[in-house]
């Protein structure tokens, strides 16, 4: 299950804007046409700045995904690393107790 309780909260921070702004627009008395015009300019303001958030939120997931991958290469390096060593260790383990095998007690 994943967890994506910002792009919900997201949702509903525009739902809940645009519904707040229609609700302003349509209890304040105009003519006709004023409110119209109104509407169509607050439509056109909530629409820039939902890309505009979009965008934010793209460019920092990009970012996340980005210092994601950098710490998995640096964890996978660092296992590599680690695993050399290791074998390293075994391997002069191995020598070591080939030599005392091949050398006859006294």
């Amino acid at each position: 299950m994943s967890d994506n309780g910002g792009g919900e909260f997201f949702v509903g921070f525009i739902i809940g804007a645009m519904a707040g702004a229609a609700a302003a627009l349509l209890l304040t008395p105009r003519s006709g046409s004023e409110l119209r015009g109104q509407i169509q300019e607050k439509g056109i303001e909530l629409k820039d700045q939902a890309a505009r958030l979009a965008d934010q939120a793209k460019t920092q997931a990009q970012q996340a995904v980005e210092g994601t991958r950098g710490q998995v290469t640096q964890v996978t390096e660092r296992g590599r690393i680690v695993l050399a060593e290791n074998v390293k260790k075994a391997q002069q383990a191995v020598e070591e107790a080939q030599a005392k095998i091949a050398t006859p007690a006294a």
